[in-house]
Parts: structure tokens; C-alpha cells; sequence
């Protein structure tokens, strides 16, 4: 994989700031760094704080102490750590170099996304499948790179960016962001369910459309959309029938029954675990707004 910063030269680029509360997350360091040297230690207790770091191992290998657990860096990997907190980072004594992208920063929405992502995924994290935090910090990166002067506010969205990469991945899913980015196989069973979502589908169904066999299938599935093959099939179904609610005066009864959940008591049921209202309160606009399309998220 080419990363953006790969067309660029080795730098680090270092930002502050006149006003303190201008923004709720901020660049203070970002940079791409080789170290050949034991001498390169830092400890997460003895440099200040009220700032949180991401670092990633392009090359060679380092070592992060977290506590009182020792993690070896390896190419692929890299570290989230605040400051301050118990931790060290450094080139161990038996590796030739240590070569890394890295970006600080500070402000109350990036501590508190830090050490959220921390709890979630650990202080240390393997990209080899899942590069696309990678790819955007790179990106950042090389576009600073270009344009030493680019708008704070561009920098802080693309912060926001590289943090919601991270959570995406901390929530045990794949890098997919819409259906054209899904693998061919699980697209077909998607389009399956998009149009027969009023029929009784089995997940025998769902695996033939996808040419896959059910464990497969259901593996692949689950990993590509944070969600079971049934549960996508409800998601799509509740998305249907809250525009049904929204923009028909057909009763609760026939929408359960156009959106293939059958019984108005079970379709309520379901319909309320998805958007926190009852199908009536949602036609209300009670609760929650009565948008024009509604769409779920895992």
C-alpha cells in the first residue's frame, strides 16, 4: 500500500496556539521520524501533559511499557498513549532503528477520545488489516507537508477524521463505509435483502445470493457490517417502514405487514430496540424528529 506521505520527505511540524479555547481538538506535533539511537526515551510521567499521542511503526521496531505490561512495536503496529500516565516508549537496545509516523494533540475532546479508544482497543494496535487510520494520519501529513500554513480548522476535521477511523476499528469493524465498498458476495446478499426485505428471507437465502456457505457467509457478513445477516435484514426492514410512517397514513398493522415483520406487536417491538420510540410516537414526532429518511448505523 503507497501512502501519501511516502512522496514526501522525513519532517516534523510543530503548531501553537494564541487562544487556548479556539478549538475543541488541536495539532500540536505531527511528524515522520527514524531513530537509530537507545538514547531515544520518553516517559509518559515526566514531560508535562494534557496531550494524547498516536504513533505508528513503519519500519524497524520500538517498545512501549504501559504500566506494568511491555509490548514490542513491530512494523504494522502502533501505540495510543495520554499525557500524563504510566507509560515509556523507546528503541530497545536490540533493534537497529525505529522508523514512525506520529501526531499529538491536545484539547478536551481529544483526551476524552483518547481514552476511549485506549479502553477499547488497548494502548497498543495492529493495522495490518486495517490501515485506513494509517492512511489518513499519512495523508495529513503529506498535505502539511505541501502547505506548511494549511487552516487550523481544515487540520482539526482532519483530526476528527484519523479519531473516528480509530473507533471504527475499535468497534470491531471492518473499514467499510458504504455498500459499493463491500465485497462483491456480500453485496449481492444485501441486494437480496433490499429488495425481498417483505418476504421471509432465511439466512440459507443470504449465503446462496452471496455464493458463500452459511458459516462463511455469516462470518464475512458480521465483519464487513458490525452487524448478523438478520439484524441487517431488521435494520433495513425498520428503515423502510419509518418512511412508510412518515409519508403514508397507513395503519401500524399494514406497514408491519409491507415491511415483512408480520405481527404489529413483534414489528413494535423491534421498531422501538432500533429508534428508542414506538412506531406511533415516531409518526408523532414524539421522542424522536420524524425526519424525511431515517437511517440506522451500527
Amino acid at each position: 500500500m503507497l501512502f501519501a506521505h511516502e512522496q514526501c520527505e522525513r519532517s516534523s511540524y510543530g503548531f501553537k496556539y494564541l487562544s487556548e479555547a479556539a478549538l475543541p481538538i488541536r495539532l500540536i506535533n505531527i511528524g515522520w521520524d527514524r531513530v537509530i539511537s537507545p538514547a531515544y526515551r520518553w516517559n509518559g510521567q515526566e514531560r508535562g501533559g494534557g496531550y494524547a499521542i498516536f504513533q505508528y511503526t513503519l519500519a524497524g521496531r520500538g517498545v512501549l511499557r504501559y504500566g506494568d505490561t511491555v509490548y514490542t512495536l513491530p512494523k504494522d503496529s502502533g501505540f495510543l498513549v495520554v499525557v500524563p500516565s504510566d507509560h515509556e516508549y523507546y528503541l530497545p537496545e536490540d533493534s537497529g532503528e525505529w522508523e514512525f509516523l506520529y501526531v499529538v494533540v491536545n484539547g478536551m475532546d481529544a483526551m476524552n477520545h483518547f481514552s476511549d479508544l485506549i479502553q477499547k482497543l488497548g494502548p497498543v494496535v495492529s493495522f495490518k488489516d486495517h490501515m485506513e487510520p494509517v492512511a489518513a494520519l499519512s495523508s495529513l501529513y503529506a498535505d502539511i507537508f505541501h502547505d506548511p500554513q494549511l487552516d487550523k480548522y481544515a487540520i482539526s476535521s482532519r483530526l476528527y477524521a484519523i479519531l473516528m477511523e480509530l473507533h471504527r476499528l475499535g468497534e470491531g469493524r471492518d473499514i467499510v463505509r458504504a455498500a459499493k465498498d463491500l465485497p462483491e458476495s456480500i453485496r449481492a446478499a444485501v441486494k437480496l435483502m433490499k429488495a425481498r426485505f417483505a418476504q421471509d428471507l432465511s439466512v440459507d437465502d443470504m449465503a446462496e445470493a452471496a455464493g458463500l456457505t452459511k458459516y462463511h457467509f455469516c462470518r464475512q457478513f458480521l465483519k464487513k457490517t458490525g452487524l448478523k445477516p438478520n439484524q441487517y435484514l431488521r435494520k433495513i426492514r425498520v428503515e423502510q417502514a419509518a418512511w412508510l410512517l412518515r409519508h403514508t397514513g397507513k395503519t401500524i398493522d399494514a406497514i408491519a405487514q409491507e415491511t415483512g415483520f408480520g405481527y404489529a406487536n413483534y414489528f413494535s417491538k423491534v421498531f422501538r430496540s432500533f429508534v428508542g420510540a414506538s412506531p406511533n410516537e415516531y409518526r408523532l414526532g414524539k421522542k424522536v424528529d420524524p425526519v424525511y429518511f431515517l437511517r440506522i448505523e451500527h
